[in-house]
Parts: C-alpha cells; structure tokens; sequence
C-alpha cells in the first residue's frame, strides 16, 4: 500500500488542511476494529459486562482520522462487526440446523452497518467540519434506527442495550426512546476519541503524524462541557424520576411458565399425541395458578395447541364451547397465546398469531392479532419470487402468519371490581418499540399495563432468554407502564415502570403435594430489584408466577412523540449533505470549474 494524501483536522473547528502524511500500520487495521467487536460482545449477554459499552467503540473510531486506504479501513471494520455479530447471534443456531444460514446472514446483514457508520462519520468530519463529539452520536443513532426499522427491522444490540442495568441512565427514555442513551453513549466515545487524538504520542504511534503546535483547543473543550452537561443531566433526571412514588398494586395475575422442547411444540401442529402432551403441560400450570385466585391467568405465545377459529367474524361452536369448559374449570378471566384461523365466505382463510382474552364466563373479551411477524419464522420473504427462501424457515410444514391490524385494548375487572386495561405484546413485539408506546403515554388511549407473552423455547437457555428481557426493560421505561411477561422456558418477569425487574421468592404452600414438578413464585408489593447474575436462575424450569402488578399513571414524552430523536439525527445529516453541496458549488462557480 502506499501513502495516500487526505484532509485531516487541524482542531475542533479550525480549518482543515491537507498534508502528507505516513499510512497507518496495516497491523493497527486488522486489530483496533476485532478489539472493538470483542469489547461490544463482552457488553451483552452471556458476559454482560455493559459498562463497557463507554469505551467499546474508541479502538474503531480511532480510524475515522486514519490515513489508510478505504479499501482496507472499511474491509476490516466490517470483519471487526461481523465478528462482532457472529458472536452475539450464536443464539440462532440453537433454534434448528436451518437457522445456522438465518444465523450467518443476519450477522452479515448487520455487520454492514460497520462499514456504512464509519463511512458517514468520516464524510462528516471532512465534509460537515463538525467535531466527532456530533458526528459520531449523528451517525451511530441514525443507521441504528435505520437498521432497527428496515424491511421489519432488527433491534437488537443497540448501544443502549449494554446499559438495560443502569436504571438511572435510562430513565431518559421515557423522553427520547432507547435512542437517547445510543446517542449520549455515542457524544462519549467521540469527544473520548477527540481528546485521545490530541497526544502526540498516540498520533505517532497510529502513524498519522504529529499535531500541529498552532493547534488551539476552545472547541474541544466547548464539547467536553456540552457532552458532560449532557451526561450530568441525563444522571440527574434518572434519580428524578426513580425518586418518584405513585406506582401502586393493581390487578393479581399469575403468569404461566412452560418448559417445552421446541421440537414438541412443533411435533403438536401435526401430532394429535404432541397436542395433547403441550396442551396437559399447561392445563396443569393453569391449574396450579387458579389455586391462588388470581384475576388473569396469562398463557404463553402460542402454548394453548388448538386452533382458534372464526367465521364472519365470529367464533365457531367448537371454540365457543372451550372457552366455556375453560371458564368452569379456571373460574377467572384468561390470555390465551394461540394460533387463529379466519375463514371468509368465500372460502379463503387466514392464520394469525393471536391473544384470546375470555373472562369468567367464558365469552371472548377481546383478540390481539400479532402485527410484527418475525422472519423466517412467522413468514418467509420473498417466497413466492425465491422459492429456496422456504428452505431457510425451521418448519417441515407451511407456517406463515398474517399481520394483525390494530391494537387491542383489553378491558380487565378485577375481584374488586376494579376497571383496568392492558395491551399485549407477542414474543418479539416487545423489542419493537413501535409497537409498545402504541400503548403508553398517559394519553386517553394508554393502557394500565402490558404484557408479553413468547416462546422462548427456541433457543433452549441461551443467552437469547437473557438478552431478550433486558430490550424488554426498555420498553417499561419508555411507556412509563410495568410489563409482565409469561415466556415458555423463562424468562418470565414484572418489570415495573422504571425498568426494575422485580424478585419473585418462592412461595410455600398449603399442600406440597400438588402439582411439585412445579414452581410456584411471588412477587411481593417491596420486592426488590432481580440481581442480573440471577436471572438465568430462571430459565428452563416451569413454574407460576403470581404477582399484583405495579401500575404507573406517569406521563411519557416518547410514547406521544415517538422516534424524534433518530428522525432528528437524519434531518442533520441531510442539511449537512445539502450544505456541502451548496459550498461545493459555490466553489466551483468561483474557481471556474
């Protein structure tokens, strides 16, 4: 490789200046990106170190001022995120020997957001001439958001996720979305990198000459002032709202925790004999939850095995007549996770991934239709134009689903009495935040509380289980409303509005004998906080778990407003782009070119 001329900073708002200057180390290339990759998965589950987060991204964007060939910056930066991702989505795998290629491809899909960040963020540092301290947090939030909501999206391993444990940090939330502490975390690795730019010492060592002696830094600290108000700030609003009372015990729920193989689940769409081994396992946990007279009992995604169905809109008998054999032998209002299927007049019929709500008369309450279907897994892209797409999918048989249209409010009376509503989210829905602050905000459509309910079977105590209620936290943040989740293979949890997963002990009982393959778990009204180090404690294990569930009438920003922030990030971007070519032009009309 040889030398190439490129325009490098001469300070934080100085002209930029064009010398000559040594290639970096190849050696430096191939390791600063892989250091990177290997410090973001030491944030996440299994480790889960997230404090690391504050620093895992500087050994990369050390580069962003490199004199390198694009070439070998960008080749290597997307292998330092591709390694990255293999890592922490080794989790696909577990589902089904298909889902190795599903696991390869969505690591390569979303390592190439790598390559596309550093190469915004080096336009706007030559082209914008703003300090990293912006342009990092512009780029990394704003590809973020676009790789969370493309094509259905992946919003998985945002920056912020390395902090789900930092409750005071992410309390801002509840005003910017998860977004928000991304960005912070961001405005931190850069001006991090701005002032570690500064030494001499590390300039030669990268290879990328010496600081000019003319350098002055008002800017610099100008951005070190706005990015620690910032951090300040946020720290402060945090121990604000965690100081905050008003979130007080509403309705007794139990929620169900299966153990089921996936294997079994499948084998019960098929198999008369599975269908009724899946469908005894959780008659037999909704019988042990009945005992304590809750006011819901919460079923899993999908764990009751027979077909709901509907014609014009109606249930059919059959269907009818089960939900009144359940309200006899339950005598309390139900969620139901299942399939339905709708038939039309003219014969054509639909399937769905459904919520059944019935109350303790058995008549239908209400009907949750899932509306963000996972790929792969509830629909293949593309099947009808690439066929082979269909060998991707983990099912011997056509499972697709149909997207639901709206979202249900649940009407809930309790023992007392007591009017409530609640929305549910189904599996990864709670990992879309779209699809919660649809419900939240204080505003007169926000619900009571929310509930999530999945299969995690899948993936047979991975770190997905983990991982999957730490984005959840998020969610209760963001809506300022407590989410109950009831997961098949764990992990089921209450998390209240301000992100606390909440400790369940296990609960005596009056006669040991019934149902002891079981857990049996409460959460009390002063339940502290569920230590991280304890959550894969409950994972694989079927039990119940019995809680009041806290209720938050607190107003949030973010469920109003939604996406403000990344959308703000992007306009930035875009004025940048158009200022550029704006004085380029002017450039070139005054030179003659």
């Amino acid at each position: 490789m040889h030398a190439m001329e490129t325009t490098l900073p001469r300070s934080l708002g100085s002209p930029r200046a064009c010398p000559r200057t040594e290639e970096t180390s190849r050696h430096w290339i191939l390791l600063l990106p892989f250091l990177t990759g290997i410090l973001l998965w030491l944030c996440y589950f299994p480790v889960s170190c997230g404090r690391l987060a504050w620093i895992a991204l500087i050994p990369m964007l050390i580069l962003v001022r490199g004199t390198v060939l694009p070439i070998w910056l960008y080749l290597n930066v997307w292998l330092g995120g591709l390694a990255f991702y293999l890592a922490a989505l080794q989790w696909l795998r577990v589902a089904d020997p298909r889902m190795y290629f599903t696991w390869i491809g969505l690591a390569f899909y979303c390592s190439l957001y790598f390559p596309l960040v550093m190469c915004l963020i080096r336009w706007l540092d030559r082209s914008a001439r703003l300090p990293l301290a912006l342009t990092v947090p512009l780029a990394w939030t704003a590809l973020e958001y676009l790789r969370s909501t493309l094509a259905g999206g992946f919003s998985w391993y945002l920056l912020a996720h390395a902090l789900h444990d930092d409750l005071p940090i992410i309390q801002i939330a509840d005003v910017t979305g998860a977004y928000g502490v991304t960005f912070l975390i961001a405005a931190v690795h850069g001006l991090a990198v701005e002032i570690l730019l500064t030494s001499n010492g590390l300039r030669r060592l990268l290879r990328m000459g010496s600081r000019p002696a003319a350098d002055g830094n008002g800017s610099l600290w100008i951005a070190a002032f706005v990015v620690l108000a910032a951090l300040a700030g946020t720290i402060s609003y945090g121990y604000w709202r965690l100081g905050e009372g008003g979130q007080k015990p509403g309705p007794r729920i139990a929620l169900l925790q299966g153990n089921l193989d996936q294997r079994l689940r499948n084998d019960s769409a098929v198999s008369d004999e599975a269908a009724l081994h899946v469908g005894e396992h959780f008659r037999d946990l909704a019988d042990l939850a009945a005992l304590a007279r809750p006011d819901l009992i919460v079923w899993p995604e999908t764990s009751w095995p027979y077909e709901w169905r509907e014609e014009a809109g109606k249930p059919i008998a059959p269907c009818q007549a089960m939900a009144k054999d359940m309200a006899a032998r339950w005598r309390t209002n139900l969620l139901i996770g299942t399939n339905a299927l709708d038939l039309s007049e003219d014969g054509r019929s639909h399937r769905y991934n459904t919520a059944i709500a019935l109350d303790a008369q058995g008549r239908l309450a209400g009907r949750y239709d899932k509306i963000h279907r996972v790929p792969f897994g509830e629909y293949v892209p593309f099947r009808e134009s690439l066929p082979f797409m269909n060998k991707l999918a983990p099912y011997d048989f056509d499972y697709s689903v149909w997207p639901g249209l709206s979202h249900t409010r649940f009407p809930l009376v309790d023992a007392s009495k007591r009017q409530s509503t609640f929305g549910v989210l189904i599996c990864y829905e709670d990992t879309d935040a779209e699809v919660a602050h649809s419900y939240g905000g204080g505003g007169v459509d926000s619900v009571d509380f929310l509930l999530n309910i999945s299969n995690d079977g899948w993936f047979d105590g991975t770190s997905e289980h983990d991982q999957h209620l730490a984005v959840c936290r998020f969610r209760a943040v963001e809506c300022r409303r407590s989410v109950a989740r009831s997961v098949n293979m764990g992990i089921s949890a209450v998390i209240d509005g301000n992100g606390r997963v909440l400790q369940p002990r296990e609960q005596p009982r009056s006669d040991p004998g019934v149902f002891p393959q079981f857990h049996l778990w409460k959460i009390d009204r002063d339940s502290p906080a569920l230590p991280v180090a304890e959550w894969h404690e409950y994972t694989k294990v079927a039990g119940v778990l019995l809680a009041e569930i806290p209720l938050d009438d607190r107003q949030s920003l973010y469920a109003r407003w939604g996406d403000w922030l990344p959308w703000s990030c992007w306009l930035a971007v875009g004025f940048c782009v158009v200022r550029a070519f704006v004085r380029r032009s002017r450039e070139q009309l005054r030179t003659g070119r």
